[in-house]
C-alpha cells in the first residue's frame, strides 16, 4: 500500500487537504471517493470546497469518519431532482430564454442543506472548512470560512442560469466554479503538504463539438475552468503530494438527473480503492495535460508519473476571503 505509507510520512511533516470540485449532480462521486478514503484511516487538516463540492465538504467536515459519510450517502440516494430543481410547463430552451434570473429556485436545495446540516456556522464543524464563490460585480473569488455557513455554501453551488445569485451582505455570489472550480492552488496556499482532489467535472474526458450556439457558449464555459484547473495543477510546488483520485467510467447524464447517485457512488468507490491500494487505476487528469511532477501514482511509492508539461504557470496570489480587507 505505497500511497498509505507515503501519506502517514507526509503526515508528520504538513497538512493534509482535500479539494471537491463542482461537477453537480455528478456529486455523487465524491461520496464514494470519500468512503474510500475514510475507510482506511485518511483524515483532513482542511477542507475546500466548490458548488456540490461545497456541499459535500461540509457534510465531510461536519464529520470526518466513514459514519459521516454515510449519512451523505443516505442524502444522495433520497435526493429527488424535482426538490431540488423544480421545473414547470415550460421546455427547458423556452425556460431559458424567459425573464428572470434562473431556470430554477433554491429553496429546495436550502431546505435540504438545513436538514442534513446540524452545523450552522463554520465555526460549528470539526475539521476547518472553506467554500468559494463568484464575486459578481466585484469579478473576483471570495472565500467563506468564518460566520453562517448555510447561504456561503447556497452561493458556492449557485449554477449560472440554474440557480439565482445568493445575497450575503449586500454582495451577489455565483457559482464558485466560475472563478476556481477545482482550488487546488488555495490548498497550496494554507499550506497543504498531501492534496486529495475529489474533480468529478468531467474534465478527463473530452467535450463533444457543439451542434448549436448553446453548446458554444457551454463549451467555453468549460474551457475557462478547465484551463484555470490545469494551470494550478501544473504549478503545484514538486515538494507537494498531489492525489487526483479516479471516478470510474461515469455514465453521461442530464443535469437534473439524480436517479443514478448510487451507481455513481459504487463506481468511484471502487477506483478509487483500487488507487489507494496501490492497483492500478487512472487518475482523473485534465484533459491534454500530464500529470503534474508532484502528483503520485498508485505504483511508484511517491516516484514521478510524468514529467511535468512545458510553460509551467506561476503560482496563483493569495485570494481575498470573505471578511477580510
Amino acid at each position: 500500500m505505497a500511497i498509505m505509507a507515503r501519506w502517514r510520512r507526509r503526515r508528520e511533516t504538513g497538512p493534509v487537504a482535500f479539494v471537491l470540485s463542482g461537477g453537480g449532480n455528478l456529486g455523487a462521486l465524491q461520496i464514494g471517493m470519500l468512503r474510500a478514503l475514510t475507510e482506511r484511516g485518511v483524515r483532513p487538516d482542511l477542507v475546500l470546497g466548490c458548488s456540490v463540492g461545497a456541499i459535500n465538504g461540509a457534510g465531510l467536515a461536519e464529520d470526518p469518519t466513514p459514519t459521516g459519510v454515510g449519512r451523505l450517502e443516505r442524502l444522495w440516494r433520497s435526493l429527488d431532482g424535482k426538490e431540488l430543481m423544480p421545473g414547470g410547463l415550460l421546455p427547458p430552451a423556452v425556460a431559458l430564454a424567459r425573464r428572470g434570473e434562473s431556470i430554477h429556485g433554491n429553496a429546495g436545495l436550502r431546505r435540504e442543506l438545513e436538514e442534513q446540516l446540524t452545523a450552522r456556522t463554520f465555526e460549528d464543524l470539526v475539521v476547518p472548512f472553506q467554500c468559494v464563490a463568484t464575486d459578481v460585480l466585484g469579478v473576483r473569488e471570495v472565500w467563506f470560512h468564518t460566520g453562517p455557513l448555510i447561504d456561503p455554501i447556497l452561493a458556492s453551488a449557485a449554477l449560472p442560469a440554474v440557480y439565482p445569485a445568493v445575497e450575503i451582505n449586500g454582495v451577489r455570489y455565483l457559482d464558485g466554479a466560475i472563478v476556481d472550480d477545482v482550488p487546488v492552488g488555495r490548498a497550496v496556499e494554507l499550506g497543504a503538504r498531501t492534496i486529495y482532489v475529489l474533480q468529478v467535472s468531467a474534465f478527463a474526458r473530452p467535450r463533444p463539438e457543439p451542434r448549436r450556439p448553446l453548446d458554444v457558449a457551454v463549451q467555453s464555459y468549460w474551457i475557462a475552468r478547465h484551463h484555470r484547473f490545469k494551470r494550478e495543477l501544473e504549478a503545484v510546488p514538486t515538494d507537494i503530494d498531489v492525489h487526483l483520485l479516479p471516478t470510474g467510467e461515469t455514465p453521461s447524464m442530464r443535469y437534473n438527473d439524480f436517479t443514478r447517485s448510487a451507481e455513481l457512488m459504487a463506481l468511484a468507490y471502487e477506483a478509487s480503492g483500487d488507487y489507494l491500494a496501490g492497483r492500478p487505476a487512472r487518475p482523473a487528469v485534465p484533459v491534454g495535460t500530464a500529470v503534474p511532477q508532484a502528483a503520485v501514482g498508485p505504483e511508484d511509492d511517491g516516484a514521478e508519473v510524468h514529467q511535468r508539461a512545458d510553460g509551467v504557470a506561476p503560482a496563483p496570489q493569495p485570494s481575498r476571503m470573505a471578511g477580510d480587507e
